[in-house]
This record gives C-alpha cells, structure tokens and sequence, in this order.
C-alpha cells in the first residue's frame, strides 16, 4: 500500500499527463507527422475511456474524431475521494470516476 503522500503524488502527475496529452499534445495543433501522430492515438484511447467512463455512446476512429473529441474531457485530482482521479465531461459539468488510475 502506497503512502497517502506518495499515492496523491503519483494521481497529480496522473492527471496533468491525461490533460496534456488531450489537450496541449502536438496533435491538438494539426502536428501527426511524427510515428505516434503527435500523441493522437493516445488521446483516442483516453476519449473512448472518458466516453465510457460518463456511459456515453462512442465510435472508434478517426473519422469519427469530429462527433467524439477527445477535448471535450478534463480530469481532475480529488483529494477528498477514495477514487481520487476523475474525469469531467465539460459539455455537461457532470464528474465521473476514473477507474483507469492504477498507482
């Protein structure tokens, strides 16, 4: 069992990854020329988890990344929580737990 400490750590540099990697990643700025598409891919897995997470419909791909963004997402640390990482659906407000958070 982790240390509260190093638990709350670990879930803050959780969060500040999935944000980056959603929404300041090169990607986000048209740059999929490098092998990774600029973190596109991961930012594809971490919307269909999102989707999932809020039980919201989602279609797998890329032709499908205009209906399903993965910026419509932001997660967030929750101190107060035992599921202390969640993930916010900014089109609605609504919060959800992220299950995907393995310290």
């Amino acid at each position: 069992m982790l240390k509260p400490e190093v638990l709350r750590e670990k879930a803050e540099l959780y969060v500040e990854s999935c944000n980056t990697q959603v929404h300041e990643a090169p990607w986000t700025t048209g740059h999929t020329s490098t092998p990774s598409a600029g973190g596109l891919y991961k930012a594809l897995e971490l919307a269909e988890r999102a989707y999932k997470a809020h039980k919201l419909p989602y279609e797998q791909g890329l032709s499908n990344m205009k209906d399903y963004d993965p910026r419509r997402f932001t997660w967030v640390y929750d101190e107060s929580a035992e599921n202390c990482v969640k993930v916010i659906d900014t089109k609605t407000g609504l919060l959800a737990n992220w299950h995907w958070f393995y310290p």
